[in-house]
């Protein structure tokens, strides 16, 4: 798996530069309405894959109208890539503590995306340094404790990973140390000193369109229901059974998965 996710030719062309991108996503955290149930700051408005491919797709036709012959793609999460590494090799950041792509201005809050070019470019200087030092803010954050030391992370604890990809049950002894979220996890995020001064998105399609409707809500809500409300957005990644998993956590409700048994 990570021989092959680490080769860049894809089978598509001979890929000679990794061209890596970053945007800013950090946004001011909405009003409070009442009601239960949090969703991480990078899935709240539209999926971000299909914004940047949009972003991608103008800043390759330039390249290829000022070096015709020049053959590209855009990627955003969705090629076979280590896409953090190279983007550390591009100079975008360092890993922090928390296994996450830090930079000194945009924090962690931020979107990759890479062109894959058959033109040799000029590299920048890998970023080799770290800058967290002492610091552990991150890994004593963590509410299911998924980091058992710097650098490393057991995705089987992480919130993020337990309310997007695990399919069925999630463990009773973690449910109580979830909290109330819905989709995703800011948590190690939101106490690292770098994220302070990260600057809020200018993107309108990074806020939610809609106020959430709330665990309660979601709790009753039919997979057609849910995939109508979430159209558009990375949270239909955890499916309609998942997301009212999540909201029952959330509302400290027993949901039962359909993988679980009575």
């Amino acid at each position: 798996m990570v021989r092959r996710r680490a080769r860049t030719s894809l089978k598509l062309f001979a890929v000679a530069a990794f061209f890596a991108t970053a945007t800013a996503s950090a946004d001011d955290d909405p009003p409070p309405t009442g009601l239960t149930g949090r969703v991480a700051r990078y899935a709240r408005g539209v999926d971000y894959h299909q914004w940047i491919w949009r972003q991608l797709d103008p800043l390759l036709e330039w390249i290829q109208a000022e070096l015709p012959g020049t053959t590209g793609r855009g990627v955003a999460d969705t090629a076979p890539l280590l896409e953090r590494d190279f983007a550390r090799r591009a100079g975008l950041g360092w890993f922090g503590k928390n296994t996450m792509l830090l930079n000194k201005h945009l924090g962690s809050y931020f979107f990759l995306g890479a062109l894959l070019l058959d033109i040799e470019l000029k590299p920048d200087a890998v970023h080799e340094s770290s800058h967290c030092g002492t610091c552990t803010a991150c890994l004593d954050a963590c509410p299911t404790q998924a980091f058992p030391a710097p650098n490393q992370l057991d995705s089987r604890r992480c919130i993020s990973y337990l309310t997007i990809e695990l399919r069925g049950p999630i463990d009773r002894e973690l449910r109580p140390l979830m909290g109330d979220w819905l989709f995703g996890c800011d948590v190690c995020q939101e106490v690292c000193p770098w994220n302070r001064k990260a600057p809020v998105t200018r993107e309108d399609a990074f806020q939610p369109a809609v106020p959430y409707p709330g665990a309660a809500r979601m709790i009753a809500m039919s997979d057609d229901e849910l995939r109508e409300r979430f159209r558009g957005t990375a949270l239909l990644r955890a499916k309609p059974s998942g997301l009212r998993r999540n909201a029952g956590i959330a509302h400290g409700r027993a949901v039962r998965s359909p993988d679980e048994p009575a």
